[in-house]
């Protein structure tokens, strides 16, 4: 999808997290009693989020894979095929502010909330875990396994996940934990 080529209406900027609140709260890990890590990947955040308007698209049918030329029935006469988008995608500028929305209010539901003042840091009403969130990769700190299992069932009720339970990389950076030390 060509986001150059669309013009939306609303606000297509996503709130995210700055480097020194992931970097605070990786030292929160070490400073909090029994506390430990992972990390929670999102995939395919971008797609299938429902759009508040679809977006049309044109394709030539010779774009497309040969499986698909079924699709000469519906080709105009120079071969084009024009397409409703109605569930998010790549290359859509709304995209992210979409599946983000959708996002906060699944998680919202569970009891996490973003913190008022700093984006990208949440926190659930009565569980001991709180994680820093940028786009669809989840830096997570939890008291008791259980709690981060809740995330990761709240989150695969929408979405696959993978979650690594090392917690060694995180937004490009590399993390030797020794919770011992």
């Amino acid at each position: 999808m060509g986001g150059n080529r669309i013009v939306y209406p609303g606000d297509v900027s996503t709130p995210t997290v700055e480097m020194m609140t992931v970097k605070m709260h990786l030292n929160s890990v070490i400073s909090t009693k029994g506390a430990r890590y992972c990390t929670i990947d999102i995939k395919d955040f971008y797609l299938n989020t429902p759009m508040e308007r679809p977006e049309f698209m044109r394709m030539k049918i010779t774009d497309l894979p040969p499986e698909l030329y079924k699709l000469n029935d519906i080709a105009d006469q120079n071969g084009t095929v024009y397409m409703r988008i109605q569930k998010g995608m790549y290359g859509l500028p709304q995209a992210g502010i979409l599946a983000q929305k959708l996002l906060e209010q699944r998680l919202n539901t569970h009891g996490y909330q973003q913190g008022p003042i700093t984006p990208g840091l949440w926190k659930h009403d009565t569980r001991p875990i709180s994680f820093t969130l940028c786009v669809d990769d989840f830096g997570v700190k939890y008291v008791g396994r259980e709690h981060a299992e809740h995330l990761k069932k709240v989150l695969n009720e929408h979405y696959k996940s993978a979650v690594d339970w090392d917690g060694k990389k995180y937004l490009g950076m590399d993390i030797d934990w020794d919770y011992d030390s």
